[in-house]
């Protein structure tokens, strides 16, 4: 905990015993990854995580489609996906679509059973009302609009549940 930033250090122990070690050590590796703490990248771990416990399967095994595109802030997505599945574009286990618009879901794929997880339209509400706020109370990407990013996707990881955020739909393989 003393590595920790202050602003993370006093939310950690709220984040474990709410979402669990795992969630933790994905978003924490996924910031890692990510180079800052960002709301969509927390999404792609929680959605990547829920995907995992559907099928019961460990890291690596899920091929992944993401529709979240190329484009942040929403593309963001991919990276907490990728952290939470282990799915790599390097050994071609999760692929990002680009050819429809960007939506934060993605299609999760084993032994011949496709799931898909889209956000639900109240948390999507949410983080595209407070991002709105942010961009307005800075005037733009400024430096303190990600310092206050940051601070919003805190209360997000903390405040989202992902049993709960998403719509989880079979699909035929």
């Amino acid at each position: 905990p003393q590595r920790l930033l202050s602003d993370v250090r006093e939310i950690a122990p709220r984040i474990v015993a709410l979402h669990g070690l795992e969630e933790w050590k994905a978003a924490v590796l996924t910031s890692e990854l990510h180079r800052h703490l960002g709301t969509y990248s927390i999404v792609g771990a929680k959605m990547g995580l829920r995907a995992r416990e559907r099928f019961g399967v460990a890291l690596d095994e899920l091929q992944v489609e993401s529709h979240a595109g190329l484009k942040p802030p929403l593309s963001c997505l991919n990276d907490g996906l990728q952290v939470a599945t282990g799915a790599s574009l390097g050994r071609g286990t999760i692929t990002v679509l680009t050819n429809e618009p960007a939506s934060c879901e993605a299609v999760f794929t084993y032994g011949g059973r496709r799931q898909r997880l889209a956000l639900k339209p109240e948390f999507a509400d949410r983080i595209a009302a407070d991002m709105a706020a942010l961009v307005k109370k800075h005037g733009g990407l400024t430096p303190a609009y990600f310092q206050d990013v940051r601070a919003v996707s805190l209360r997000h990881w903390l405040n989202f549940d992902r049993h709960t955020m998403f719509h989880e739909t079979e699909e035929a393989g």
